[in-house]
This record gives structure tokens, C-alpha cells and sequence, in this order.
């Protein structure tokens, strides 16, 4: 067993695995530095712990299962997916006005950050089976997979998660050839969408925009949580005030440091120099995986590892641009480094994916002009 074990992370991208531990060690890291002044907040970072440990369980499982039986699972994935948001409506836990939790005793689980990643294998499989080019009748079965789920996801409400799988969809769509009639068609369908969205937004995501267009103008209002951010990034300095020294984060002025908005949390902690060196870290870890899809000869692959690269980015991107007040509030974590279970497990499951796709370069040939 432990022959094969060590046959198997022979054949891994250790470049990506080194990343992506790198980035869990830093949100630990700033969790535990949160604890020091917060000792209600001990708890959390075990849990953490316990999460990574359970992590790198399902990464070993997502490594080891071959990435083509997803395919063949497909259309019980997406039942599940359903079957998982409808029963969460019904049964979950309501916190801060999104039912989005089961709760067991201490231990919570957040169905959402499951399904993300089941949707983006359903698109594949989909788009895989039905092939290039891309056309009207297509892309439509794409957009009817997608209703059900996005209506179940906006019931919560998660508009977070529900602009993630949304742009998920159109990333997936987008790199499969097809005609240029069909980018008119769909430049104009986005815009209807827009429209049609806005008249669906509650009045605290109204807020948010408007918190986002004049954050000064109710600093203790709405904007509370955007103005500290900003306050925090630039109490760091260009060295930061140590782990454990910072005054926004330590003293409660800063909300959900050790979620939504940790990335301002480490700023201050860590100064511009240990925020540029973690945006590296994203980086490389975006540009490791842009390398393993120009390598990948498979449909599947190609759109699997599409689809979780727009996932991680998009999150990545929109967490980190709230916490510097250059996007609107949109109650997103920083995937690997924020507080948050069933984000770290289901993420580093899907790493684990990704190291089974990167065992089987070469097979099969590639879909034309993607990417």
C-alpha cells in the first residue's frame, strides 16, 4: 500500500501541490495569529485544522479515482446537486439571513461549495457529449441544466455563489469553438440577464452597490465593514505589524477578519510585503494551473480543469478586490485562507482532481481552438 502510495505522488505536479499547501499554511497561520487576542476564537482554528487534515484526505481520493468516471456519473451528480440545495431550503440552518447550512451538533457543513464544483463537472460532461461546435440548441441545454440549480442557489439567497456558477457557465461556454454570429447573440442575452437581475436584488445587496459607488457615505452604516478593510490594508505599512499586532483586526474593528475579509487581516499583519508575496502565491498557483490545461488531449479534461480554474480565480479575484474596496461586498471567501470547512475540503478536493488530470497527459485529441 504504502509502495503505491508513494508511486502515486510520484506522478503528481508537485509545483501545484507546493502552492496550494503554502496558501493553507498562510490561512492557518493567520487564524492562529487571530486567536491570540480572541481566544473565543481557539475553536475555530482547530476546526480549521481538522478541515485541512480532512482536506488532504479527499485531495489523496480526488488523486487517486480516475478523473473519467465523473463523466459517467454525471447526471447523478446533478441530481444530487439538486437534491442537496432542496434539502438544505428545507432543512438548513439560517445564518446572517442565508439558509445554507446543515448543522450537526458544533460541526456545520455548507452544501453550496459541493454543488460549485459538482455544476462544473455536469457542464463538462454536458459539453463534452454534445461536442463543437457550439450552437443555439446547445447552449440552451446548458442554460436549462443551470436554471434549477440557480433558482435553489438565489432561495437561500447566495448571490455570491450563484454569480460563481454563473460565470462558470460562461467561461465553459466560451472556450468551446463556435461561430462568431453566436458572441452577438450571447453579448445580447447577457445584457437582458442584467436588466432582468437587478429587479431581483434585495435591498442590502442594493446597499452594497451603492456602499461600493460612496463608502464614506455612511461610514457606520453599510459601509462600516469597507471602510475598516481599507483602513486595515493600509495600517500594514510595508512591513506590517506582526501576527497577533494588529490593531483592526485584534481590537474587533475589523468584521469577519477570519473570513470575508482575512485578506485585509493579513495586510495589516503583514504589511505590502506579505500581501504581495500571498498574491504571488495565488498567482502561480492560477498560473501552474493555465500550464497543466495547455498540456491536457482531452475534451473532459480540458473544460473539468477550465471550469475549476475559473472557480478558484473569479472567488479569489472578488474576495481579495472587496477587501481593497475595488469590488462591491459579495460575501465571498479567499479559498485555502479564509475560516470555513467545507470550503478547504471540497477545495482541496478538487486539487486533488487536478492532480489525476495531470497523470494522463497525452491521451486522446484535443477539441479544436479551445484556448
Amino acid at each position: 500500500m504504502w509502495r503505491r502510495l508513494k508511486e502515486l505522488i510520484r506522478t503528481w505536479d508537485g509545483t501545484l501541490l507546493a502552492l496550494t499547501l503554502l496558501l493553507c499554511g498562510v490561512g492557518l497561520a493567520e487564524l492562529y495569529s487571530s486567536t491570540l487576542a480572541q481566544p473565543e476564537l481557539t475553536a475555530l482554528f482547530w476546526r480549521q485544522l481538522g478541515s485541512f487534515v480532512l482536506g488532504l484526505a479527499a485531495l489523496l481520493i480526488g488523486a487517486t479515482v480516475d478523473y473519467r468516471i465523473y463523466r459517467s456519473w454525471s447526471r447523478l451528480t446533478y441530481l444530487g446537486a439538486i437534491v442537496l440545495l432542496i434539502l438544505v431550503l428545507l432543512l438548513g440552518t439560517t445564518i446572517r439571513g442565508t439558509t445554507g447550512w446543515f448543522r450537526f451538533g458544533s460541526l456545520s457543513f455548507q452544501p453550496i461549495e459541493l454543488v460549485k464544483f459538482m455544476w462544473v463537472v455536469v457542464l463538462a460532461s454536458y459539453l463534452t457529449h454534445v461536442g463543437p461546435p457550439l450552437d443555439v440548441r446547445k447552449t440552451i441545454g446548458a442554460v436549462a441544466l443551470l436554471t434549477p440549480l440557480m433558482w435553489l442557489v438565489l432561495a437561500q439567497p447566495d448571490f455570491g455563489s450563484g454569480f460563481l456558477m454563473l460565470v462558470g457557465c460562461g467561461v465553459l461556454l466560451a472556450v468551446v469553438p463556435k461561430p462568431r454570429r453566436w458572441w452577438l447573440g450571447a453579448i445580447g442575452v447577457l445584457l437582458v440577464v442584467a436588466t432582468a437581475f437587478s429587479f431581483f436584488l434585495r435591498d442590502y445587496q442594493r446597499d452594497r452597490l451603492l456602499t461600493f459607488i460612496n463608502p464614506r457615505a455612511n461610514p457606520l452604516g453599510t459601509g462600516y465593514n469597507v471602510t475598516q478593510s481599507v483602513v486595515a490594508v493600509g495600517a500594514g505599512g510595508w512591513w506590517g505589524r506582526g501576527l497577533g499586532l494588529g490593531t483592526q483586526s485584534q481590537l474587533k474593528f475589523l468584521p469577519e477578519q477570519h473570513t470575508d475579509f482575512i485578506f485585509a487581516s493579513l495586510a495589516e499583519e503583514l504589511g505590502f510585503v506579505g500581501s504581495i508575496l500571498v498574491l504571488g502565491l495565488w498567482a502561480g498557483f492560477l498560473g501552474r494551473l493555465l500550464w497543466l490545461i495547455r498540456r491536457l488531449r482531452d475534451d473532459f479534461a480540458v473544460l473539468l480543469a477550465v471550469g475549476f480554474f475559473s472557480l478558484f480565480a473569479v472567488q479569489a479575484a472578488l474576495n481579495i478586490g472587496m477587501n481593497l474596496g475595488l469590488v462591491p461586498v459579495v460575501g465571498l471567501t479567499l479559498p485555502f485562507v479564509s475560516y470555513g470547512g467545507s470550503s478547504l475540503v471540497v477545495s482541496l478536493a478538487a486539487v486533488g482532481v487536478l492532480q489525476n488530470l495531470a497523470r494522463h497527459f497525452g491521451r486522446q485529441a484535443p477539441m479544436e481552438n479551445v484556448l
